[in-house]
């Protein structure tokens, strides 16, 4: 076995949240007069967590006004605790490469940069208790790709990370996996594609969950 544990990213890599992201992210942008935008823009706002997505809502004349931010902020957080389960579902394919994981003797786990009140219920509604650890984003620590929640993570666990495959969708997922001295697998179907993953020199690239059995055992 080439890897004990996997710890994957959420958004984009075993959830499809797009629809529902892009649609809290236009309900505060439509409150506020601001301009909204496509999914395929949201591809790419979508990654550092909900601040940083909140921040990259607000129009320019607005940057660093803390009380537009925070009502922002909690708009988003309101609506898209209400909503998040509007479109939101399982990658074609993702439970059944988790269950052979779990089959195989591999821990698996989730780390997210979505805030952890969200992380956990989606984690809970679309997985159950697959997971060893579940962790979103805290105050505690800093999101990713910043090395401290993962190798708490790593921690929780008792993990090594040379035997640890991190797994997700975008450039910061990758820079995350190499920051923590993790190797680092690119998923193809989530939302920033293969290019972004290659040139952020993931170590793998895969365009299929079940692709991802033959790298870690």
């Amino acid at each position: 076995m080439a890897f004990t544990h996997v710890i994957f990213d959420l958004d984009g890599t075993l959830l499809n949240t797009l629809d529902d992201l892009t649609a809290a992210g236009n309900h505060v942008c439509e409150a506020n007069g601001w301009p909204t935008y496509t999914k395929d823009q949201f591809r790419y706002k979508i990654g550092n967590g909900q601040l940083k997505l909140v921040e990259r809502l607000i129009p320019a004349e607005f940057a660093g006004d803390s009380r537009v931010f925070e009502r922002a902020l909690a708009d988003y957080r309101s609506f898209y605790a209400s909503h998040k389960e509007d479109h939101t579902a399982p990658y074609a394919g993702i439970i059944e490469v988790l269950d052979e994981l779990r089959g195989a003797g591999v821990s698996i786990s989730v780390l997210s940069n979505k805030d952890h009140a969200a992380t956990a219920p989606l984690v809970r509604r679309y997985f159950g208790d697959r997971f060893d650890v579940v962790q979103g984003r805290v105050d505690a620590f800093p999101p990713k790709p910043e090395a401290p929640i993962t190798l708490h993570v790593l921690e929780l666990l008792g993990a090594d990370p040379a035997s640890t495959l991190y797994v997700g969708d975008s450039n910061v997922d990758i820079a995350c996996g190499h920051n923590a001295g993790m190797a680092a697998c690119g998923v193809a179907w989530g939302f920033r594609g293969r290019t972004e993953l290659e040139t952020a020199g993931a170590d793998y690239v895969i365009e299929a969950p079940s692709e991802l059995m033959g790298i870690v055992l």
